[in-house]
């Protein structure tokens, strides 16, 4: 999955992101996310490789905020 480049990069398009991609992958969540952030890195898109790097931030902390509640 990768972020298009336009118009939905906003921070609440970031969360719903990263809540479809735990739902989808789980665990392999950030994995997903880190993927995307390198591909769009490579491919020199640095506006949307650091997309995908707050995406990855916000899977960490939700499944560090829900290790902690178990």
């Amino acid at each position: 999955m990768m972020l298009d480049g336009g118009g939905d990069n906003d921070g609440a398009g970031q969360q719903r992101l990263a809540r479809d991609l735990i739902e989808v992958h789980g665990a392999e969540a950030p994995t997903v996310a880190r993927g995307n952030a390198r591909t769009a890195a490579l491919a020199g898109q640095p506006a949307l490789a650091k997309s995908w790097i707050r995406v990855l931030s916000i899977i960490q902390r939700q499944q560090a905020g829900q290790s902690r509640n178990i």
